[in-house]
């Protein structure tokens, strides 16, 4: 196996650790894009808090585990938020336990200010792993790692391994993770949104946990964020934003966690810049959920069978871009399991009712919704 920065020590190997230094930068942009969005929260009814709300957990908890390489079906985890939230709306009752257990987690770190301690950073991680393994491969669920042989951060194909970082020995993480803890709920004049940079980081270096170290470290992000009161920590997501830009993610991190000498300032310089581009992100789904909350309501009293209101839900689910290429018979066909004839009759009713326009002639023939 080839070991990345092979003849280079580890950050925590460094004798300051974790006394980061960092170059400051100004926070003024940020702060007047949480301003906006605290201020366009006061303005939104309970309909449209309640689907925005909707739609970043739901992104979230698809994007945190996106980025360890789990699939979580869409329609389970809006079941779970749906039934956790109690918000009422339409639901298939598709929701499970591990759909149920990561919004728990994420609703917890958003809400719940109690001190972030040992307990509670175990019941996340047990949580994340119900089954007690991850995929075929049992590991210590609930508890720090006991590994003898060396936590490795790798890429690449069987064979061809990449070391990227190799963590701090389990017999120091115990020791390790009382002082993050410790740092964590003590007084700063850091400032939250440097803290839940820094402790992102922190926590990913340390990498306490056999699996599932990524996503407690972005809850742990949200719990410092969700203690400033900044904004409703429930319409932002950074797993978002780092799904989208993981490659950058792992480079950043590939760069810093050879810094021995503690300086962090690329990372952070980064991170800061992902926050602004979370708010950006989510004001522009703001404008989307309001399209979304007319639109239903327009046709609150439409009647519309299981089919068409599958077929809705995706096509709203793309905004605020268009759903590529419009409906066509043979994408109804392919969502609803219906035959042909079924599909092009859905559609000419949906057509009828003014919720579809049919546009092209012949093969050509596409639908877009009416908004």
């Amino acid at each position: 196996m080839v070991t990345y920065h092979q003849e280079k020590k580890w950050i925590w190997e460094g004798r300051n650790f974790p006394n980061f230094v960092f170059e400051n930068i100004s926070l003024d942009t940020l702060n007047y894009k949480f301003g906006q969005l605290d201020m366009v929260e006061k303005f939104m009814n309970e309909d449209d808090t309640n689907q925005l709300q909707l739609e970043q957990l739901l992104n979230e908890a698809l994007s945190t585990s996106a980025i360890e390489g789990e699939t979580l079906q869409r329609s389970s985890v809006r079941s779970s938020i749906n039934k956790i939230l109690k918000l009422g709306l339409e639901d298939d009752y598709s929701y499970t336990r591990e759909s149920d257990a990561l919004i728990e987690i994420l609703i917890d770190a958003k809400t719940n200010k109690e001190p972030l301690n040992k307990q509670r950073i175990l019941k996340w991680h047990k949580a994340l792993f119900p089954t007690g393994s991850s995929g075929l491969r049992d590991i210590n669920v609930g508890s720090y790692r006991t590994d003898t042989e060396d936590m490795q951060i790798v890429s690449g194909a069987w064979n061809r391994e990449k070391v990227h970082y190799i963590a701090p020995a389990s017999s120091n993480i115990e020791e390790l993770m009382y002082e993050f803890l410790l740092w964590l709920n003590s007084d700063s004049e850091l400032g939250s949104i440097y803290k839940a940079t820094i402790a992102h980081l922190y926590f990913v270096l340390i990498h306490p946990f056999d699996d599932g170290n990524g996503r407690i470290a972005r809850a742990i992000t949200d719990y410092v964020l969700a203690e400033s009161s900044f904004a409703n920590p429930k319409f932002y997501s950074i797993s978002t934003i780092i799904y989208q830009k993981r490659k950058e993610y792992y480079e950043v991190l590939d760069k810093v966690c050879t810094q021995t000498n503690q300086d962090i300032s690329l990372w952070i310089q980064w991170f800061l810049q992902l926050l602004e581009e979370s708010i950006d992100s989510t004001l522009v789904a703001i404008e989307a959920v309001q399209v979304k909350v007319k639109f239903w309501n327009r046709h609150r009293e439409t009647k519309l069978n299981e089919r068409q209101k599958k077929v809705i839900f995706k096509m709203l689910s793309y905004l605020p871009q268009e759903f590529e290429g419009g409906m066509k018979v043979q994408k109804y066909m392919s969502i609803t399991k219906s035959t042909r004839l079924t599909a092009s009759r859905d559609l000419s009713d949906l057509v009828s009712k003014e919720i579809m326009s049919n546009h092209g002639k012949g093969r050509g023939v596409y639908y877009s919704l009416v908004l």
